[in-house]
């Protein structure tokens, strides 16, 4: 298979919006959820408890708590051992939104790597691990360098096909450029990534 067909294949995957959910939800802490979480696991939590394992200030707990109460999915009651504390509970609403939560992406997950088996996606993951070492060495960085940093080349194809200099200059203020090799930009085009890639 030639690898434009293959490049072709892996840009079709990743602009699918269900790849963009997946990092907005998944993979970012969102703490209303791990508090219910923390509420479905743990039994009499305070809000001392959520600030202590969220690692995060008791005012924002208190906004969080609000939040849940105003959803349905969380409510404040007094403790049965010591009326002057209060205990934040997890309600049935809560639990199932947590499970329709994790159906979510689970489901479409089981759809999207339908038909492969154990061994198959190992290996997958093998492949794209590969890549993902080859676009965060330093080899890739300097070829990135050598293509892209001629402005008098780019000024002479954005004359003779605006294409060009548009998706150069999108690939620039893209951050995730910066991503090969997760050091990002810090400003000022190629300047500002030459200057990243020495920190």
């Amino acid at each position: 298979m030639k690898k434009d067909e293959i490049l072709d294949k892996l840009l079709e995957i990743t602009h699918q919006p269900f790849l963009i959910f997946v990092n907005e939800v998944e993979e970012k802490t969102d703490n209303a959820f791990e508090t219910l979480k923390l509420l479905a696991a743990e039994e009499n939590v305070t809000a001392g408890r959520i600030s202590e394992v969220l690692d995060i200030k008791p005012s924002s707990v208190t906004q969080i708590i609000k939040k849940l109460e105003e959803a349905g999915t969380a409510r404040r009651e007094k403790s049965e051992q010591d009326s002057r504390v209060t205990i934040v509970k997890i309600t049935d609403k809560g639990r199932e939104s947590l499970k329709e939560r994790s159906s979510i992406s689970t489901t479409l997950k089981d759809v999207l790597f339908q038909g492969f088996a154990e061994d198959e996606l190992a290996m997958l993951d093998q492949y794209l691990e590969r890549m993902v070492s080859n676009i965060s060495s330093e080899a890739f960085q300097d070829k990135l360098l050598e293509v892209f940093s001629n402005d008098k080349r780019w000024e002479l194809f954005g004359k003779m096909s605006a294409r060009f200099g548009r998706a150069r200059e999108q690939m620039l203020e893209r951050s995730g450029f910066g991503g090969f090799g997760g050091r990002g930009f810090m400003g000022g085009g190629f300047d500002g990534w030459k200057k990243g890639r020495k920190r």
